[in-house]
């Protein structure tokens, strides 16, 4: 594989999209989850009860997208979203036994995928990439 800007920044975008692409071959086209979708339920999972905002905020993704999602994922019975009693601007989401299901039946693939990705470095290179993305994320948040 050729890539030909090797500025860290365009390898980190180009990583993203391939990333993207690999957990859709291995989540939407199997399970007709979105990848959008399917980090809500990730979030809700360990975080049940969090806003659409705070998953946008924790993804870096378009408040659109998160909503798109979270409204399919509320249409289909695999999560609900409740007024926040604190903040009445505010939802509450929170996955179903029938979201809780289906996140069951695709974890185990996108675990192996997630695997199977990361396999292409060492422990130590995942420390240091660690590290090296977190200042870089930031410095972003700084800059905005």
């Amino acid at each position: 594989m050729t890539i030909a800007d090797d500025k860290p920044l365009s390898l980190v975008h180009v990583l993203s999209n391939r990333v993207g692409r690999a957990f859709y071959v291995e989540i939407e086209s199997k399970f007709g989850v979105t990848l959008a979708e399917w980090r809500v339920l990730l979030t809700l999972t360990s975080e049940p009860g969090v806003s659409a905002a705070e998953i946008t905020n924790r993804w870096a993704m378009e408040k659109m997208a998160v909503n798109r999602a979270t409204q399919r994922l509320v249409d289909q019975g695999f999560v609900t979203r409740d007024r926040d009693p604190d903040d009445g601007r505010s939802y509450k989401l929170k996955m179903t036994t029938k979201g809780k299901k289906l996140y069951e039946k695709i974890a185990p693939s996108a675990d192996k995928r997630y695997s199977e990705l990361m396999a292409a470095i060492d422990s130590d290179e995942v420390d240091a990439m660690v590290r090296a993305l977190q200042k870089i994320i930031r410095r972003a948040e700084e800059l905005n």
